[in-house]
């Protein structure tokens, strides 16, 4: 897990399982989601966001939190296969993004799994 994904699920706290419920309401991330495998311990090398993926649709929107979580496999590539978002709030935003963070992951060649989740949140707060 990434630096930025640990910070992140500490104030957040989001369990790597996933396993508390952000955000509530309507927006409420699926229950099968949480449950999901986060396949973090077939990671060699995570992802570092740069300023050239933030996406324009979210510059100057001012306070805000994202999540998007993204279905793959792991057919010992080394590369995540078959990325589909299958949450995110607010919608569409990061989607691209987060698939191509995924995208650069580096997984151990030897890894296979079926069903793998990848969790990503955004934040941005105004400075004072």
């Amino acid at each position: 897990m990434g630096m930025f994904m640990k910070i992140a699920c500490i104030l957040l706290g989001i369990l790597p399982s996933f396993s508390s419920a952000l955000p509530a309401g309507r927006n409420a991330i699926p229950p099968e989601l949480l449950a999901g495998r986060t396949c973090q311990e077939h990671i060699l090398k995570d992802a570092q966001m740069t300023a050239k993926d933030w996406p324009s649709a979210a510059k100057g929107r001012g306070e805000f939190n994202a999540v998007v979580i993204v279905s793959y496999k792991l057919d010992g590539s080394g590369k995540a296969i078959d990325p589909k978002v299958v949450y995110s709030t607010p919608k569409k935003i990061f989607d691209r993004t987060t698939v191509n963070l995924l995208g650069r992951i580096q997984f151990a060649s030897s890894a296979v799994e079926e069903s793998c989740y990848y969790l990503h949140t955004y934040s941005v707060r105004r400075r004072r």
